[in-house]
């Protein structure tokens, strides 16, 4: 098999056509597809719309009804460009009832839609009613959210002159508990639905029109999670979304019960050899169990390359596959090589960068200009430093870099080293670095779990180094000391 010729598969989970051909199974998804969580958290890359889509086989093949929700990103453009929201209207209770409102619809239509005639109840005839009258499917978000809206609008000025009863009469503007006692009849009769919620990143601006709207399908979800056992939602949400949100929120304990995907270097290494199995089987030769080797070098210099590999992620299967890529790309022939898989490094560090820069465009916009400062005005910098060498680089960017950002003035203002670098933790590109005893040393970052940093000393992530053009080489401990 030529090695550059493997396919590592789409980028984009939902344009992978080859994606359950190669799903790997974890305690998560093992979880998931119990229905005993409704959240499911995770950074960019981490496999969210791939779990979201193996669940789907699963789910369909129990006999459930999967509807998958997944606005479009115009769509949510819309809503948070809609003045009456950005002036008053855009609370998360009356998003809430817009989420009931197209959650119960979409599940009405996807009944309706499938019936064969085998039940006629009441409900059964409604829910055949609704997928007509829909064409099948509901309305888009936008036009339930402009249907409640113009009808709370003929009714009061703003939303707080219905007073006590804002939340009755919000039911009663968006039809919630029609559709609802549709729903739970339907339910009783043995139906079963699971309803998915992806890609709310899309179009996402952290303002607080965009996280009220989050806030108000948590509070559907939860809401609907606990009306019947037949009815499932299982939202997917970015990770630092969802930590914004429980900080924006009297109500936070409701949405801790969350699954947080986690991938271990074991798995990660299976996800790798699933890929060149299948590539293997493409090409008519048999799967093997030890496949990892046959693709990638033993050794990186003294390091294992599995070891090497995940070193320069940040534990994510997106960010594993492209550095895959990369390699896989440069090898000429059948063999592995560990030249190219270091050549390899370059490209994927600055892709790597201007990943996390996108990543994070909305909490820290133009954070891409202090990376350019860093590359340029510290060029052969060490990669490991102590606190009083990171703060001399934070100063100078607070000082000199031209970023003219809420966030970025404040931090500059206030002279907030601690606060820039807590900013860099968060984000995964520099992890605190820990002394211990009997000469061991640990770095931590920010995606391991919980940690609280201490800052004594730092080392930049091994996945931005090239990209921002470290040195090679750490000192050893002993030297470390003796600065």
């Amino acid at each position: 098999m030529e090695i550059s010729q493997i396919s590592w598969g789409d980028d984009s989970a939902e344009k992978d056509t080859h994606l359950l051909k190669y799903f790997v199974s974890s305690d998560s998804f093992r979880r998931l597809a119990e229905r005993t969580k409704s959240i499911v958290i995770g950074r960019k890359g981490a496999g969210k719309s791939a779990l979201l889509t193996k669940l789907s086989q699963v789910f369909e093949g129990e006999g459930s009804h999967v509807i998958r929700l997944a606005p479009k990103y115009n769509s949510i453009r819309t809503i948070l460009n809609d003045v009456d929201l950005a002036n008053g209207f855009g609370q998360e209770i009356f998003f809430q009832h817009t989420w009931l409102r197209q959650i119960y619809l979409d599940v009405l239509c996807s009944i309706g839609h499938e019936s064969k005639g085998g039940l006629s109840s009441g409900s059964m005839e409604f829910a055949r009613s609704v997928a007509v009258q829909q064409n099948r499917t509901s309305k888009d978000l936008v036009e339930n959210i402009a249907d409640i809206l113009g009808r709370v609008k003929v009714k009061v000025g703003e939303l707080g002159e219905f007073g006590l009863q804002l939340e009755n009469e919000l039911r009663s503007v968006a039809e919630v508990d029609s559709l609802e006692h549709h729903v739970l009849q339907l339910l009783q009769e043995g139906i079963k639905v699971v309803v998915m919620v992806d890609d709310l990143d899309l179009g996402w601006d952290n303002s607080s029109t965009a996280n009220n709207m989050l806030l108000g399908l948590l509070s559907a979800v939860s809401y609907i999670g606990a009306l019947s056992d037949g009815l499932h939602p299982v939202v997917f949400l970015r990770e630092d979304v969802y930590s914004i949100l429980l900080g924006k929120t009297q109500h936070s304990d409701k949405y801790r019960n969350v699954e947080r995907l986690r991938w271990s270097q074991d798995a990660l290494v299976e996800m790798l050899e699933a890929r060149i199995n299948f590539n293997r089987e493409q090409d008519g030769l048999r799967a093997e169990d030890d496949v990892f080797y046959s693709v990638f070098p033993r050794q990186v210099g003294t390091t294992n390359s599995n070891n090497w590999l995940i070193e320069r992620t940040l534990s994510r299967p997106r960010e594993l596959i492209q550095l895959a890529r990369y390699y896989t790309e440069a090898v000429d022939g059948d063999l592995p090589s560990d030249q190219a898989l270091k050549s390899s490094e370059n490209d994927y560090s600055n892709w790597k960068l201007e990943d996390l820069c996108a990543e994070y465009s909305n909490q820290y916009p133009e954070m891409n200009t202090v990376f350019s400062y860093w590359k340029t005005k510290f060029f052969r910098q060490k990669y490991h430093l102590k606190y009083v060498e990171v703060e001399e680089i934070l100063l100078s960017i607070l000082s000199d870099a031209a970023i003219n950002r809420e966030w970025f003035n404040k931090l500059a203002n206030d002279v907030d080293v601690s606060g820039f670098l807590k900013i860099l933790y968060e984000v995964g590109f520099v992890g605190d670095f820990v002394l211990g005893g009997s000469g061991g040393s640990k770095t931590y970052y920010s995606y391991e779990g919980r940690h609280e940093p201490l800052f004594d000393e730092v080392q930049i992530h091994p996945c931005f180094r090239k990209a921002v053009n470290t040195v090679e080489r750490i000192r050893t401990r002993e030297a470390l000391q003796a600065q």
